[in-house]
């Protein structure tokens, strides 16, 4: 006797190995991962990006302020810039001066403007660097493997039998049953209702493929 079951999906038998139970696991961990981890995900980035944007401000404000200052000082070091400022850009001397001094102002702050974009573009570009730096600072750890809630989930408590899916599982399935089933599951709600359970053969020791329920 063959005591490998047929594949939980579509019936098919066990050998030739049918695809449908690992594709539906496929699509069942992914959903799962969705359940459990989107909210997390979602709370996990939105604490990286904003520290890592807070850093990232932070370091340009640092190189910007060094430049703004560096500017202050060389205007400051130019001819005639005090009184040209004390008079507001109208100051009493000869206009050749003026002309000499206003293209060095103008000059000046179009090297600023160079400055200032070059380090919002240095800071920007270390995003990277900066966002893997605090992704690694969040921890995820798996559960104790001897830990009593991975030994025994609550469906190994009883006894992995469909009533360890509890009373309202029944229920809404009762409810549900107006509904058009899923084709892909029709035959093995077919086979869950079938004659009842008998005792269990003896386990060839090859082929064995244990059933694979609760997708």
């Amino acid at each position: 006797m063959d005591a490998a079951p047929n594949c939980a999906i579509c019936n098919a038998p066990a050998y030739p190995e049918c695809p449908c139970e690992s594709e539906r696991l496929q699509i069942a961990v992914k959903q799962a991962e969705k359940r459990a981890m989107d909210a997390r995900l979602d709370e996990i980035r939105d604490w990286v990006i904003s520290h890592a944007r807070q850093h990232i401000l932070n370091a340009f404000e640092r190189l910007t302020s060094s430049r703004k200052q560096a500017h202050a000082t060389y205007l400051s070091s130019l001819p005639n810039y005090a009184i040209y400022m004390q008079y507001s850009g109208h100051p009493p001397i000869h206009p050749a001066y003026i002309a000499q001094l206003q293209a060095q102002i103008s000059e000046a702050h179009a090297e600023l403007k160079r400055g200032i974009d070059a380090d919002w573009r240095a800071s920007v570009l270390r995003y990277p660097e900066v966002l893997d730096y605090f992704y690694g600072l969040v921890s995820l750890r798996l559960p104790d493997e001897r830990s009593p809630r991975v030994l025994e989930p609550p469906f190994a408590v009883a006894g992995y039998m469909d009533k360890g899916y509890g009373k309202e599982h029944k229920k809404k399935k009762r409810r549900d049953s107006s509904a058009a089933p899923d084709r892909m599951y029709s035959a093995v709600a077919e086979r869950l209702r079938g004659p009842p359970s008998a005792p269990t053969p003896p386990i060839q020791s090859s082929g064995y493929r244990p059933p694979m329920y609760g997708y």
